[in-house]
């Protein structure tokens, strides 16, 4: 299986590594990750400029641009042969509810889901995890459930760890998403006749008592939620026709 791995927090990071090593065992990886840090910039592709490719090792390919540019630029113009699958991850903060919107993580993945398996977003629920000793044990779980199944739909399965010892973990819960709170205003500054803005804290949780992603990790599972890009609200168009007077 060839596997193309990618993620939003730059070809440096430390979570890309984990996952890097944790999918060896599982096929043939070619890797393509974000220059540096590209957090939250969604499905943006870059339409209006051209992308540098550096390509240091055979099967390394560091890109000027967003996760997005890594799987469309590497699966559909650098390899002569269509990657299996897509894995984008693993980040450090949780990608859970509306934190889809705007992830570059999620976004990663979503750009493989017309490959042949469903491809896949990681996450762990902290921007500084204190419990990665027991990473290989985390991933060997989720990689050989995911293996496992081999899912072909068009589906995003979006995956978040809590950050607790494995041994802590109760299992694997599939989940719909949750919903966060309006987020935090924008801090507004102004210095040398500028106008400077920093985008507010994401909200907190709405409180449910569905088995929503934020349920699951709160009650120490491992969310998989199976997202589609389809925003279209079906119920509001069955019979809805109107006709000019």
């Amino acid at each position: 299986m060839k596997i193309l791995l990618t993620n939003d927090d730059g070809y440096r990071s430390l979570g890309i590594k984990y996952l890097h090593n944790a999918l060896s065992q599982y096929g043939e990886i070619v890797q393509a990750a974000p220059i540096k840090n590209m957090s939250a910039c969604s499905s943006s592709l870059s339409v209006h400029t051209k992308v540098e490719i550096k390509n240091p090792s055979k099967d390394f390919y560091v890109i000027k641009g967003t996760p997005a540019d890594c799987v469309h630029i590497i699966s559909k113009g650098v390899l002569k042969k269509l990657p299996d699958i897509v894995f984008s991850g693993i980040n450090f903060g949780s990608n859970l509810g509306d934190d889809v919107i705007y992830s570059g993580t999620v976004a990663g993945a979503i750009e493989g889901r017309n490959l042949k398996y469903s491809p896949i977003s990681i996450s762990i629920t902290s921007r500084e995890p204190k419990y990665l000793s027991d990473i290989d044990e985390k991933l060997e779980f989720i990689l050989s459930h995911i293996f496992n199944k081999k899912y072909r739909s068009k589906n995003i399965f979006n995956i978040n760890i809590p950050d607790i010892p494995f041994n802590k973990i109760k299992g694997i819960k599939y989940t719909s998403l949750g919903n966060r709170k309006t987020s935090h205003k924008p801090n507004i500054t102004s210095s040398n006749q500028k106008i400077l803005a920093s985008i507010g804290p994401v909200g907190t949780a709405v409180k449910s008592d569905k088995s929503n992603d934020f349920n699951a990790i709160k009650s120490k599972y491992i969310s998989i939620t199976p997202l589609t890009i389809d925003m279209c609200d079906h119920k509001k168009i069955i019979n809805r026709i109107y006709k000019p007077k």
